[in-house]
């Protein structure tokens, strides 16, 4: 997969008859495999009967309010802006800043591809770089060595996706005290609380310091409402006025933000995910392992792993002939992003995957 190229995971849905009657099972998307918080559900429940009505502006200002208070650190509702999912955020951020035809941005290769499809688009101009070829881990050397005077935004995701590795906080530090201050550093945190490293930075002081920081977060995968579309940027109040100035009337609907509220008072759903996601992430770095498979550790709800023996597109295929459906890592040419199951779907993964090397 070419790094402008970004392709939405199938969705069961998609699947053909035949594949349908062999229970699909999707672990491409890093998707909650618990399903929707229950409060969330609940709270989209009590309000269908007023989806005929626009959601009220109202409901956003509190949401905002209640994620100031969540997420503490002095934060204000003017330091947050509401997006419709994660991607709709990055999006407000690029509509603000690459704002001229010659305006770049900088990020590697093998990261999530939304920039690189953005700038894609608009023609400008992307300067990238690689990762660490054997750990994929960052290097701020080689950021402030791609930014040229018409840099605009960096953007580093942390953990990234689709490696899982994290850029720790001492690097970030590095990073932030380097950049000119007129590029705006893009800190994508989609998987922040799955992180279970002590090295994992702490962004919010860089936000009170009203530094040139943007935060993105999301709720579609710890709260397990992707299908809603519903995420969140952190800044400064001047750079949340600047990305907030681009938004559309009415673009998170009224069911996605009651939602919202609701998940963030469901810490139950919230532990028993991230429990899940630890054990799972144990078991099947152990086992594909043992399938002679190069596991990378991961700080996210997912793995990514290769075969020395056998492509990825043939193991993709394979799986997908029994309708389990893995994805391709964005930037990498041979190797696998693999979502974090249920014990019950791991187990069913990895003897479907054992079946497929075998042959």
């Amino acid at each position: 997969m070419s790094t402008t190229e970004y392709k939405a995971g199938l969705s069961i849905e998609d699947l053909p008859n035949k594949l349908q009657k062999k229970r699909p099972l999707k672990l491409a998307s890093n998707e909650n495999p618990l399903g929707s918080s229950p409060l969330a559900l609940q709270a989209i429940r009590d309000n269908l009967e007023t989806v005929h009505i626009y959601p009220a502006k109202q409901i956003e200002m509190q949401l905002r309010q209640v994620l100031a208070t969540f997420l503490g650190n002095q934060l204000t509702p003017e330091h947050i802006v509401i997006g419709s999912g994660g991607i709709e955020v990055l999006e407000f951020v690029a509509r603000s800043y690459l704002t001229t035809p010659d305006a770049e941005s900088v990020l590697p290769r093998q990261t999530f591809p939304f920039f690189a499809r953005y700038n894609g688009r608009t023609q400008q101009k992307i300067n990238f770089y690689d990762l660490d070829a054997e750990d994929f881990s960052y290097s701020p050397e080689k950021i402030m060595a791609a930014i040229t005077p018409k840099t605009k935004m960096v953007y580093v995701c942390n953990p990234n996706n689709p490696t899982g590795d994290i850029m720790s906080a001492t690097m970030l530090h590095q990073l932030i005290e380097m950049l000119p201050d007129d590029v705006l550093l893009v800190h994508d945190e989609a998987y922040y609380e799955f992180v279970d490293s002590p090295d994992y930075p702490d962004t919010m002081p860089y936000v009170l310091a009203n530094k040139n920081v943007f935060i993105m977060r999301t709720f579609s995968k710890i709260y397990g409402l992707a299908g809603l579309r519903l995420g969140y940027g952190i800044a400064s109040p001047q750079i949340i006025e600047r990305v907030a100035s681009v938004k559309r009337n009415f673009h998170v609907n009224k069911l996605a933000l009651v939602a919202g509220l609701a998940a963030l008072k469901d810490d139950d759903h919230k532990q028993r995910t991230i429990a899940n996601n630890a054990v799972g992430k144990q078991w099947l770095t152990e086992h594909l392992r043992q399938l002679n498979c190069h596991v990378w550790p991961s700080q996210a709800n997912f793995l990514l792993f290769s075969h020395a023996q056998m492509p990825a597109s043939v193991i993709i295929n394979g799986l997908m002939a029994e309708a389990i459906i893995v994805r391709p890592a964005f930037g990498l040419d041979n190797h696998i992003r693999l979502s974090i199951g249920t014990p019950a779907q791991n187990e069913r993964l990895i003897e479907t995957l054992t079946a497929v090397l075998s042959i």
